[in-house]
């Protein structure tokens, strides 16, 4: 069965972060769309009418899947569509780079190395896996995984600071329920995918010129390309982990560095699960959700010690927001966040349902504003501080690869 992570991952945040749910004349579940191209009055049921005169029509209401008088369009329910949820024509934001995903129409994830080098997992319309390679000139090359047995994906890795030919490392199943691993590099597939032990395989995984390791909840091991064991780790139980060159990041209490064969063990003075790397850093989401500001911390990966907690200070009122959510961490330790506000104030849980507005850091946390038809968390960070995601197009949805946005130079970004 595939994984449809973008696809699930792009509904909740349609879901969550859309306009108030308006009318569905048809019967059916209510649209995620609103009234607010409609205004209040009289139905023809309260019209007056005079000297035999008939009575006056209805006034429209947008999301009625009704082009009404003074509506462009109507479409009923909306999200990435052509007309918006006022029932005007929608519009592109601009868009500084783009290359189309296709043959993939379903979207697993992807991520970026260090050379601006992007990798996209996904399947095709005949439920092919393949994995695409995009270059910063939109050069495309594919990996056909179909032709090396995969029947499922689980696990997808991307070594962005790779310190060999091995960037790219994906898990699936064959179609004799062998677990399989693929290593993959800028010229292509190298050697013959490596059969992983069912009592190591994780989709939390990182691969690096020495192997692969994997993170489980009671522990974690790296296999060596050979396919021996090279290094057990038994206190490390970590949801998260990623490797910088041939340096892991395991997400623990806290932040653990070590290499893949378990020397050079350092733990770094940062902790959580929301974490994520860059070359010289682990940043980390250190916010408490009764403070009133959003507080994100970083440890050098050469030391391990804690650099100076980054902080944006928000409203007065905690439960009303703002909230962000580390997406990714730029070379100097700055985060990437995808910043949410709530409107109004809301008593349970904080912010439930906040409304997302922007991509970008503590001093401008919506330098890149984004709409219905991105996939704001995919969100990574290029090497040229460009914001590169995944976006749908509105009419036929298919899927492209854009830079959404360029970060400014200014501090904190410098």
């Amino acid at each position: 069965m595939r994984r449809c992570w973008l696809e699930c991952a792009m509904t909740v945040m349609m879901a969550s972060c859309g306009p108030t749910p308006g009318h569905d004349t048809d019967g059916g579940g209510s649209s995620s769309g609103s009234n607010t191209g409609a205004s209040s009055g009289a139905t023809s049921e309260d019209a007056p009418t005079s000297g035999g005169a008939p009575d006056l029509p209805p006034e429209g209401r947008c999301g009625d899947r009704v082009v009404d008088p003074g509506e462009a369009c109507d479409e009923g329910l909306y999200g990435c569509n052509e007309c918006t949820a006022s029932c005007t024509v929608a519009k592109d934001p601009a868009i500084e780079w783009s290359v189309p995903l296709a043959p993939i129409v379903d979207v697993i994830d992807f991520d970026l190395t260090q050379q601006q080098r992007a990798w996209v997992l996904g399947w095709t319309l005949e439920d092919a896996p393949l994995l695409l390679r995009i270059e910063p000139d939109k050069t495309v090359a594919t990996v056909d995984l179909g032709t090396l047995g995969f029947v499922q994906l689980f696990g997808f890795h991307v070594n962005g600071a790779a310190v060999d030919a091995v960037e790219v490392g994906v898990l699936g199943l064959s179609a004799d329920d062998t677990w399989r691993l693929v290593r993959v590099g800028a010229e292509g597939v190298l050697g013959e995918p490596l059969t992983i032990p069912q009592v190591h395989v994780s989709s939390s995984m990182a691969v690096t010129s020495m192997g692969v390791t994997f993170a489980r909840s009671e522990d974690a091991s790296t296999l060596a390309w050979s396919g021996e064991v090279l290094a057990t780790f038994a206190d490390l139980r970590a949801g998260f982990i990623d490797a910088v060159g041939d340096r892991l990041v395991f997400g623990t209490a806290p932040v653990t560095l070590v290499d893949p064969d378990g020397g050079n063990r350092v733990e770094t003075m940062c902790e959580g699960q929301s974490l994520s790397t860059s070359g010289k850093h682990v940043v980390f989401d250190a916010t408490l959700p009764w403070f009133e500001e959003v507080r994100m911390t970083s440890c050098e990966l050469e030391t391990a010690a804690q650099v100076d907690a980054i902080v944006a200070t928000g409203s007065a009122e905690p439960w009303v927001g703002p909230r962000a959510d580390l997406v990714d961490a730029a070379p100097n330790g700055n985060p990437l966040g995808l910043w949410s506000v709530c409107e109004g104030t809301l008593l349970v849980d904080g912010c439930s349902i906040p409304r997302t507005v922007g991509l970008g850091g503590p001093g401008d946390p919506q330098a890149v504003e984004f709409d219905e038809c991105d996939a704001p968390e995919t969100a990574r960070l290029g090497p040229d501080r460009g914001v590169y995601l995944i976006r749908r197009s509105r009419a036929g949805k298919a899927f492209s690869l854009v830079r959404r946005g360029t970060l400014p130079v200014a501090p904190p970004w410098g």
